[in-house]
């Protein structure tokens, strides 16, 4: 009997195709999860500037939370005062963060929402802060550490 290494050779190609296709959605879904895996956890620091190129200092210190996915402590620095913030929600969708505090200054209480882009170990983005005078918006960015 004569063995046809042709066919044999083939077949082996084929099922090593075949293997190698079925484990591929399985690596490529791995990879797509990494980012959403992220862990904010930790403390960010870094600057706001408004649209008035008045600015200054902004922290964050992200945890998990036990009532909500993730909190945040916020403080920001005005005119040389120290704001802290009250957090109302923080929202992290992919690489997307959405932070909403609630503050005062001299008498004036304003809602601020925070958009920004997590990359590597920096947050950049914009705001939004709805005031009873005026609202304003800027941006800013963090970095870990």
């Amino acid at each position: 009997m004569k063995i046809n290494y042709s066919s044999i050779k083939s077949f082996i190609l084929a099922l090593i195709l075949g293997l190698s296709y079925a484990s591929a959605p399985a690596l490529v879904a791995a990879e797509i999860s990494t980012p959403a895996a992220i862990s904010l956890a930790g403390t960010f620091a870094g600057r706001w500037l408004g649209q008035n190129e008045v600015g200054g200092d902004l922290r964050f210190k992200f945890s998990p939370g036990t009532d909500a996915p993730w909190t945040a402590e916020v403080l920001f620095v005005y005119e040389g005062t120290d704001v802290h913030a009250k957090t109302q929600s923080v929202q992290i969708n992919g690489n997307t963060v959405e932070v909403v505090i609630t503050w005062e200054i001299q008498g004036t209480a304003a809602s601020t929402t925070l958009t920004g882009i997590l990359s590597g170990q920096d947050i950049e983005g914009t705001y939004k802060s709805t005031a009873a005078e005026e609202p304003a918006t800027g941006k800013w960015k963090v970095s870990r550490g």
